[in-house]
């Protein structure tokens, strides 16, 4: 994703079609389809590793508004959101310009020196500014569930910087995002390439689900796992300052839902391969009732992943996605490949084949039977796992479906949970991202896994702590 999103393509210095002119008589420009693509893969892969659908897509209305909106920026060369006509403005091409600036994100740069729509984006995901810091209002809007369309526009007024305009304000998404928080960083693995050691932390809650945040009764403890340095964060540490501790609680509304805010000072360089384990307690559900958020974030590098240190087990797997973890499981009895040297990753997995790997990551080595799947069927029966090859025979030899995985992980947790029930479980426990999105729609419970997806979805449930209810499952 980082490959396909964030490599921008388009011409930097020569990036309309159409040219604006920022003094009268005052003319929208209009950017080549390349260049506002850039932009929009950038928009989209911060939502993508937020668990949030990656599908915003530009609208040619809105498009038209951003460019307006950024004609009216460069004109004065005031930055701000609302602003007075200029007197030289046609009203209607002014109107134009206020109904943009002021629903959508705002940047400003000075000279063509790099490509401003996506540098634009990236800025209003750091956003950690002194500025910025107590409400985090463009990250947010970015990773608002509904949005669906934006636009974009930009300007180069006579000072010598250029000015764009990202449209936000938008909740054309039809279907339901199914979410309880959102975190940036993301849980999982996360880019060092846009953490500064400054860049804020921010968890947006569903305020369908939870009441709103007390500043006084929230607190935030951030701890690095490699050397167990701690970060207690309370309601004392609220002064914006530029590089200090921070937590604060922002509840107007920026997106969707308010946001609990925190920075820990003195982390040095993220870097690839530390996790953080963040809990964050003080919250209440709507019911009343008190809750506590926990997550990790694992820190990567995407542009520079850590070198594979020996050749791939299997003949088919070196250039493919999953080979680390189809070695992985190899090394640990959890797959095994196929007489001619080959995995066969992208081969379908039954529900025997899936069984007997999930079983095999909990140390179960039963007596052979024949045919061999009784085994692992019998050690599923002891522990009252949900698979459908307890009734029918021929569902064993079938594909396994995503949702049958997570009734599989729900059951063997001691959880009875089914459909979606057992979805969101999988998905709240950072069992999973989903397939598309960490959503229930975005797990695509209907999709068979292949063999590499099914010793990756192993993994990454261990990685993330799971465990059997009758016995310890350990990576």
């Amino acid at each position: 994703m980082w490959r396909k999103n964030m490599n921008p393509k388009a011409d930097i210095e020569r990036p309309f079609l159409t040219a604006p002119s920022v003094t009268a008589p005052y003319k929208a420009g209009k950017l080549k389809a390349d260049y506002i693509r850039d932009g929009l893969n950038a928009v989209n892969f911060y939502r993508w590793i937020s668990g949030l659908p990656a599908d915003v897509a530009a609208a040619d209305e809105l498009n038209v508004k951003a460019a307006y909106g950024a004609v009216l920026l460069a004109s004065k060369g005031v930055f701000e959101h609302e602003q007075e006509r200029p007197d030289d403005m046609d009203p209607d091409f002014y109107d134009i310009g206020l109904a943009s600036t002021s629903t959508a994100n705002i940047y400003a740069s000075y000279g063509y020196d790099n490509h401003i729509l996506f540098a634009s984006v990236e800025a209003y995901m750091e956003d950690s500014d002194t500025d910025n810091l107590d409400r985090l209002g463009h990250r947010r809007w970015i990773l608002n569930p509904p949005l669906k369309l934006t636009g974009m526009g930009l300007a180069k007024g006579t000072n010598g910087f250029s000015y764009t305009a990202l449209q936000v304000f938008d909740d054309s998404r039809k279907e339901n995002v199914d979410y309880h928080y959102i975190p940036y960083p993301a849980r999982g693995a996360f880019p060092i390439e846009v953490m500064k050691p400054t860049t804020a932390w921010s968890v947006s809650v569903n305020p369908d689900e939870y009441d709103l945040p007390s500043r006084s009764a929230v607190k935030v403890t951030l701890q690095r796992l490699r050397d167990g340095k701690t970060w207690r964060l309370g309601s004392g540490l609220s002064r914006v300052t530029e590089s200090g501790n921070y937590l604060g609680v922002e509840t107007s509304g920026y997106g969707t839902g308010p946001a609990i805010i925190f920075r820990p000072a003195n982390v040095g360089a993220y870097k690839a391969g530390d996790v953080y384990r963040v809990r964050i307690d003080g919250l209440k559900r709507n019911d009343g009732d008190a809750a506590t958020i926990t997550y990790k974030v694992e820190f990567v590098s995407a542009k520079n992943p850590a070198p594979a240190q020996a050749a791939a087990k299997f003949s088919d797997t070196a250039a493919h996605w999953a080979r680390q973890t189809i070695d992985w499981a190899a090394e640990r009895g959890i797959a095994s490949g196929y007489p001619d040297g080959t995995f066969k990753p992208s081969g379908t997995v039954t529900e025997a084949e899936f069984l007997k790997m999930f079983a095999a990551a909990a140390g179960a080595n039963p007596a052979p039977t024949i045919p061999w799947s009784d085994a692992y069927y019998a050690f599923a029966a002891e522990r009252g796992f949900a698979l459908q090859g307890f009734d029918d025979a021929d569902a064993r030899s079938a594909p396994i479906d995503r949702e049958a995985v997570a009734e599989l992980y729900a059951s063997g947790a001691g959880q009875p949970l089914t459909g979606d029930e057992a979805i969101r479980y999988m998905l709240d426990n950072g069992y999973s991202k989903g397939k598309t999105a960490a959503t229930v729609d975005g797990y695509r419970g209907a999709d068979t896994l292949t063999r590499a997806e099914a010793v990756q979805f192993i993994k990454n449930a261990l990685d993330a702590g799971y465990k059997l209810a009758s016995a310890s499952v350990t990576p």
